[in-house]
């Protein structure tokens, strides 16, 4: 017969998969009725070791799991930025990669259970996803690329401070005279869209400008074509908006097309900032003003700090920050008189 996993036993109690790994870590926060639900799941289940019983056995293998859609990552260069740190750093130290794509999250402890690799460097980790408290109840060591703000404290993770470079940015229009300010972010589900949203809102309230609610658009599935569905949305309003903050540079350029589309000048007659500072913002017409982040040090940090748990067998819970860099190019300028 098949051993069971602990999606199965989790399937078969009706309960989540952090439940089933507090119960089977002896939890005391489980009641005691979903407990004996649990417990008559795991008939047949495969007991599995613990990362400290294991560390005699290492693999010199990492786990990189990518939870985000497959075409999103390849043609997302912040994404190709930081794999490449990652890529580096590992063999340096003489780690192999093992390379996992995918929304779906199942694929992880078994990489682990099955001793293929000694950790995991996470990037593109909803905010709603079980799987970082998988790992942290199984004792699986892993460091996060990006920012989590869900249930789990101190979780160990690389990143830059997305609601800090959005406010700067925001206030930079501000000072420019802008009012009108919209901006264009992806899911909130992720950190860095929830993060950057924020950083705007905190902008716009500190210079004491009502926000219109009309002047946000959040996009489930930010793609090109929908950034440019969304930024003609902004620029059809009456006022419209004389400024845009794009998510990242693919929606900046979505925005570009759009205020060409409908006639409008950049910058005269509507300012733009991207983010990520990807090599086509600067031959962009005219260049494009961006938020430069440090991708390949962020990979790069996460293997390091991954590589140092596994040598001490320890996991420290902290947050490491790195700094960004507003890149002023020609996209932006004082707004049209009205």
């Amino acid at each position: 017969m098949q051993k069971k996993t602990i999606y199965d036993v989790a399937r078969e109690a009706g309960v989540s998969i952090s439940t089933v790994s507090r119960v089977l870590n002896g939890s005391s926060k489980v009641k005691e009725s979903t407990k004996r639900r649990v417990e008559a799941a795991c008939v047949d289940y495969r007991p599995v070791a613990s990362a400290r019983e294991l560390q005699s056995k290492q693999t010199k293998t990492i786990g990189v799991l990518i939870n985000h859609r497959p075409e999103y990552f390849f043609l997302n260069e912040t994404y190709i930025n930081a794999l490449l740190g990652i890529s580096v750093a590992a063999k340096e130290s003489g780690y192999r990669l093992l390379l996992d794509i995918s929304e779906d999250e199942t694929g992880a402890s078994n990489l682990f259970y099955e001793k293929k690799v000694d950790g995991f460097i996470l990037m593109g980790v909803k905010e709603s996803s079980n799987l970082l408290s998988v790992l942290w109840d199984n004792d699986m060591p892993f460091v996060l690329v990006g920012s989590f703000h869900g249930d789990e404290e101190g979780v160990c993770q690389v990143d830059i401070n997305d609601r800090k470079a959005v406010c700067s940015v925001t206030n930079y229009l501000i000072g420019l005279g802008h009012r009108r300010i919209g901006i264009i972010v992806g899911s909130t589900e992720y950190a860095s869209c929830s993060d950057r949203l924020a950083g705007y809102r905190q902008a716009m309230e500190g210079a004491n400008i009502p926000i219109q609610e009309e002047w946000v658009q959040v996009c489930e599935n930010l793609t090109e074509v929908m950034a440019e569905q969304l930024a003609k949305h902004l620029f059809y309003q009456n006022p419209r908006v004389t400024a845009v903050v794009a998510f990242n540079d693919s929606t900046a350029m979505a925005v570009y097309k759009a205020a060409k589309d409908c006639g409008l000048e950049i910058p005269g007659q509507v300012s733009v900032i991207g983010f990520d500072d990807t090599k086509v913002a600067a031959y962009m017409s005219p260049p494009l003003t961006s938020v430069w982040q440090p991708s390949y040090e962020k990979g790069e940090r996460a293997m390091h700090l991954l590589i140092d748990c596994l040598k001490q067998g320890s996991m420290p819970r902290k947050r490491e920050e790195l700094n960004c860099i507003i890149m002023y190019r020609e996209s932006c300028a004082a707004p049209p008189e009205e």
